[in-house]
């Protein structure tokens, strides 16, 4: 879960973001799925910064939690309000590396695999996670994509038992980014 920033917010928390190697997005996309016999969730965000060092594979990623959109409004009211409490914790943070990055030729086109691992901070809790995922170079740019499981229960998300069993134990986090050189 990912908060849309400018650029000048991103460099004033990464002086060295202007240069070679540097990659940045403000409309990347994060979603979750959660499956149950009850019932499907989905919600879908598109306001979500992030910037990769292609020098050292550090990647940082924010996702503001009041941005993503679900099917039914009671749902996202519910969410925002009751679950996340996105008026006291308003931001997901990702802060980490891609493991393999000497992999990854930011010079040529191509798709390659990547492990990224780091601190996914969500409603004031940190866990650290790893999740595979591909880079692939363009001559735009860069888009990086990853799913993962993850377990809200560890971020200290509740759930009310009159719709516990709507809510899976572990949902489904799916990003998808396409940067621009800076």
């Amino acid at each position: 879960m990912l908060i849309i920033l400018t650029v000048g917010m991103i460099s004033f928390l990464h002086p060295d973001i202007h240069g070679q190697g540097k990659y940045m997005t403000n409309n990347g996309f994060a979603s979750f799925y959660s499956h149950t016999v009850i019932e499907d969730i989905t919600a879908e965000n598109k306001e979500v910064a992030s910037v990769i060092d292609a020098s050292t594979g550090e990647v940082v990623i924010i996702v503001r939690m009041s941005a993503f959109q679900f099917e039914k409004r009671l749902m996202q009211e519910h969410f925002n309000e009751n679950y996340v409490e996105s008026e006291k914790y308003p931001k997901a943070t990702f802060n980490g590396a891609i493991n393999n990055n000497q992999v990854v030729d930011y010079s040529t086109e191509g798709t390659y695999k990547v492990v990224v691992e780091g601190d996914l901070t969500i409603h004031g809790i940190t866990n650290t996670v790893s999740a595979e995922g591909t880079i692939e170079v363009t001559s735009n740019g860069i888009v990086a994509k990853t799913s993962f499981m993850l377990n809200p229960e560890e971020y200290d998300i509740r759930f009310p038992r009159v719709v516990r069993k709507n809510i899976a134990d572990n949902m489904e986090i799916r990003a998808a980014m396409e940067y621009i050189q800076l």
